[in-house]
């Protein structure tokens, strides 16, 4: 049996998504694929372990833990969408939650224990916002403000993708332009996927992880 495991925050919790959010949509296309009309029979299991307000330290925190309690014999995916809350600043616009090289460190550890820890790992960029909406916004979470920029998801997103091939590990594009991410697929709250946001993430994410059942 394979496992499937969803590491994230927000995005990947599903928040702004009147219906699924994409990791559900993941799931569901995958229990299709099992227990629908000609399905294959039981060879997946699919975990969500996301949760809105995650940064890079608490998946790899937490990680290593799930997958201890949760991992059988078999193949095991990581799909792992997180570092958007370390781009982000708090309370200040420049109270920066962390530096670009912070940043690195923290995402090249957790990839380096991931590669210990699973067979193939999947990794999902960030998408753009709508700074009149994000910059700030109110934290729903601690009841402060948190200010999310496209410069610095734009330059933290650029890291990834080059950490993602020094690691050879597969890299989930978000690549479509600010204007039109905005008049599609962006929620009312100016940071989160809308419902069809939700779907094209999914759909991208479901191409790779397909490659690897």
């Amino acid at each position: 049996m394979k496992q499937i495991y969803v590491f994230g925050a927000s995005g990947a919790y599903g928040v702004g998504a009147e219906h699924s959010g994409w990791a559900d949509l993941l799931k569901q296309s995958i229990h299709h694929k099992m227990y629908g009309e000609d399905g294959i029979g039981e060879k997946y299991e699919v975990y969500n372990f996301a949760q809105p307000g995650a940064d890079v330290a608490f998946v790899m925190v937490t990680a290593r833990e799930q997958l201890k309690y949760y991992r059988r014999s078999g193949e095991t995916i990581a799909v792992i969408a997180v570092g958007g809350n370390n781009s982000k600043a708090e309370d200040a616009p420049d109270n920066f939650v962390s530096g670009i090289e912070d940043y690195e460190q923290l995402m090249s550890r957790l990839l380096e224990r991931m590669k210990e820890d699973v067979d193939e790992i999947v990794v999902v960029g960030n998408s753009t916002v709508d700074e009149a909406k994000t910059n700030p916004k109110p934290n729903p979470l601690t009841g402060g403000q948190s200010f999310f920029t496209n410069d610095r998801r734009i330059l933290f997103n650029h890291a990834l993708m080059k950490l993602c091939f020094k690691y050879k590990v597969h890299f989930v594009d978000v690549d479509v332009s600010s204007d039109e991410w905005k008049e599609k697929y962006l929620y009312s709250d100016g940071l989160h996927p809308n419902q069809a946001g939700h779907q094209y993430i999914f759909e991208k994410v479901s191409t790779e992880v397909e490659k690897l059942l």
